[in-house]
């Protein structure tokens, strides 16, 4: 009697395993319809419903795309040739001097540009430059680049991996922008020591008297000590707080002047410098360029927005440019072996008191 109560509890439990018992998951980005991050009770609490990725270490042709459109709301996107600039508008502006001490600045396409590495590496072949040179008629010529796709965006984890190199007098941008009184930024100044990137959460001076704000600005040393190498920078715009990392290592978290949900914004990267107290001045014929390996963002549009029941959540962090599913399967088949192991206890049991 007992021997066949436990075949038939074998034969119960086996007959209701999951059909895969493997560990984790392997989801490509477009099954999932939410996107979570790591790093802190913020950040898991808040999930994005769109992602990209654009990859520029490996493009044969950087020639102009095709005609077509960007992304647009499509949920998830990632690319890997010329098609990037359907999503990223270079910036095509004359500005004038904002101050007597700063000059003219002149962001022009031409200095965004796909760029063939300059040294051997099985990782990349290429990837993408923005350029800035001061020129001999006291002018700078500059480069930024906007996302197209979603010029309201409340909430986002921008990750950048990126190296910035040349001329002291140029900064190196990764921000979040809606206005100047609501930004919040990742900063490269080549005049600073090559282990320094400055955080910020704009404005971070008191408009009225000058004096710096405490908690809205940081300068930090980044783990790699040097941004002319490749390191990873992620910002972090998060309901109530702003949070700046490099390779990994949360370096600088906020809670003054961060963007709230009606400062709807744009992501930005730039390479600039007017020869104002902050970039500080270059040298005539001088030059410097951050180069990017990949850009990779989750956001939201409308704010963050709670999962719904059968919904399908996808860690960004677990493989870079390639989000999979938050649970596991090992997590799921946990939960199968607990309830068909009680199961059988009770039977067992059951049978033995009989």
């Amino acid at each position: 009697m007992h021997v066949s109560s436990l075949v038939h509890c074998i034969l119960l439990f086996s007959s209701n395993l999951p059909t895969s018992v493997s560990a984790q998951s392997s989801s490509g980005s477009s099954d999932c319809t939410f996107f979570a991050i790591n790093g802190s009770s913020f950040a898991e609490s808040t999930h994005f419903t769109h992602y990209r990725f654009y990859d520029f270490r490996n493009i044969i042709d950087p020639l102009p795309p095709p005609v077509g459109q960007s992304s647009g709301l499509t949920a998830s996107h990632t690319t890997n040739d010329s098609s990037w600039l359907l999503d990223w508008g270079p910036r095509n502006q004359a500005q004038g001097a904002a101050n007597r001490v700063s000059i003219p600045v002149n962001y022009l396409p031409s200095n965004v540009y796909v760029s063939p590495a300059n040294e051997p590496s099985s990782d990349y072949s290429s990837y993408l430059t923005l350029a800035t040179s001061k020129l001999g008629n006291d002018t700078q010529s500059a480069a930024e680049i906007g996302f197209l796709p979603a010029t309201d965006i409340v909430y986002v984890s921008l990750r950048v991996l990126a190296r910035v190199s040349g001329t002291p007098g140029a900064v190196g941008g990764i921000f979040s922008y809606c206005d100047d009184e609501s930004e919040t930024d990742i900063e490269i100044l080549t005049h600073d020591p090559t282990s320094q990137v400055r955080y910020s959460n704009q404005p971070t001076t008191n408009s009225k008297t000058g004096v710096p704000i405490a908690g809205a600005t940081a300068n930090d040393s980044i783990p790699s000590s040097n941004w002319e190498q490749w390191n990873v920078h992620r910002l972090d715009w998060l309901p109530g707080q702003t949070a700046k990392w490099a390779n990994g290592v949360r370096l600088q978290t906020s809670t003054v002047n961060v963007q709230n949900t009606t400062a709807r914004s744009q992501v930005f990267l730039d390479m600039w410098s007017n020869g104002g107290t902050w970039s500080g001045p270059m040298a005539v014929g001088g030059s410097a360029v951050m180069e990017v390996q990949w850009i990779e963002m989750a956001y939201n549009i409308s704010g963050g927005s709670a999962p719904e029941h059968g919904a399908t959540v996808c860690d960004i962090d677990k493989v870079v440019g390639s989000p999979v599913p938050a649970v596991s399967g090992g997590a799921q088949n946990g939960l199968y072996w607990n309830i068909w192991t009680w199961l059988c206890l009770v039977i067992l049991s059951t049978t033995w008191l009989a």
